[in-house]
């Protein structure tokens, strides 16, 4: 059957930009490829060639597994992990906190691979400080610390876009562009994406490939003029963008890991996301309104994730992981904590820590180690092994021990 005659003009136009070829490949496989073309092979044998696949996997049954064997463990938030060796690729603060989280059996840490903050100028300045002026300069200090991580026994699940960066490169705004294969946001994010993923797919460091950070949270707000300066409707703010984006995302990483699980770095969805996004108000969703918004953030992966905070999170945690278990997918609690000194917070990170492993939760990682430059007194969330809070690394120790025993 004869193709039309436009399938040529995109792809023309996609392939056109030096050096972008293989990323304009890529584009067309995610955005003609039929729902699900792109999922986990899930019957390819891990070890392949004379490649060897490391981390973590999702099973057809839908359990978190290492090495074949069903996998749960307690992790911590990392923000500053890859960042202190972008600014000085010599800093040995990151070789000493690998090591001390290990002598406190901690097995993995969760990190931004690329983020920045501030004002679009400010990011835009460091994003091609750190990387689009020198990309070779950013690999090195990521081979770095996947070394590092070898080295220490502990392993990486890196978020890939933790904040909205490509776009700030870009100059440009949502995730509108994100999804146009002509956009340079898109290009940005799709090359992004296959340069990590080929790099790193078989290095043992790597567990597991996240996509970004709270993106659901984002999206459909009422008052999204007074959050992004300059709002326009056309940039694309919605959940329908961003399950579009997500599916395309999942696609690409499959196109060259098949192995390594693959999750949304999601908060739970607010109270009010789904009337968010349907009746543009902040009425309360009905739980059935709220269910459908937990499935279908995460539709495209192999994890629920959310995040927990409050103090209802000891209830919320067993009710996500029952939901989870109903839809045949391992829960990732990929942030939880409570700020403040142990008078104020012991309690409550207690009970949270007894409700994961009461649900036998495959992934958790707590917020966050060694972030004392970002909050402080009573909402300090930061955990070193020197500080008030490190009672948590101990606790911590003490729930991936009771974890190990019911693996």
């Amino acid at each position: 059957m004869k193709k039309p005659v436009h399938f040529y003009r995109l792809l023309k136009q996609l392939i056109r930009p030096a050096g972008w070829a293989p990323v304009g490949i890529s584009l067309l496989f995610m955005f003609t490829t039929p729902p699900g073309a792109g999922a986990i092979q899930r019957d390819m044998h891990p070890n392949t060639g004379n490649k060897r696949w490391h981390g973590l996997t999702v099973s057809p049954s839908g359990i978190l597994e290492k090495n074949g064997r069903p996998y749960h463990g307690i992790g911590v938030n990392f923000v500053g992990a890859l960042r202190r060796l972008l600014a000085n690729p010599d800093d040995p603060s990151v070789l000493r906190d690998l090591r001390e989280l290990h002598a406190y059996h901690i097995p993995f840490i969760r990190f931004p691979a690329l983020a920045a903050w501030g004002t679009p100028a400010r990011c835009r300045a460091y994003l091609q400080k750190v990387y689009q002026d020198n990309p070779a300069r950013y690999f090195r200090a990521m081979d770095k610390l996947c070394a590092i991580a070898v080295k220490c026994h502990v392993g990486l699940i890196p978020s890939l876009f933790f904040t909205f960066w490509p776009n700030a490169l870009a100059h440009d705004h949502g995730l509108a562009a994100w999804n146009n294969p002509r956009s340079r946001t898109c290009r940005i994010w799709t090359r992004y994406t296959i340069r990590m993923v080929k790099r790193y797919r078989h290095n043992p460091a790597i567990w597991g490939w996240e996509f970004g950070n709270e993106f659901n949270l984002k999206m459909d707000l009422p008052n999204a003029k007074s959050l992004f300066p300059g709002y326009q409707p056309s940039w694309g703010y919605t959940h329908r963008q961003l399950w579009r984006l997500q599916a395309a995302f999942v696609r690409l990483v499959r196109r060259y890991d098949p192995y390594h699980m693959i999750e949304a770095g999601n908060s739970r969805p607010r109270a009010s996301s789904w009337h968010n996004m349907m009746r543009h108000s902040w009425k309360k969703d009905s739980p059935h309104q709220w269910r459908y918004m937990l499935k279908m953030d995460n539709a495209a992966f192999d994890m629920i994730s959310v995040h927990e905070y409050t103090r209802r999170a000891p209830a919320d945690i067993a009710a996500a992981a029952a939901l989870a278990a109903r839809w045949h997918k391992p829960l990732y609690v990929g942030e939880f904590g409570v700020p403040g000194p142990p008078a104020q917070s012991r309690r409550l990170f207690n009970r949270m820590l007894a409700a994961i492993i009461k649900a036998k939760l495959p992934l958790a990682s707590v917020w966050s180690f060694d972030e004392h430059s970002r909050t402080s007194g009573a909402h300090d969330y930061s955990i070193t092994p020197t500080n008030s809070r490190s009672f948590m690394l101990r606790a911590i120790e003490s729930a991936n021990r009771l974890l190990r025993q019911k693996q």
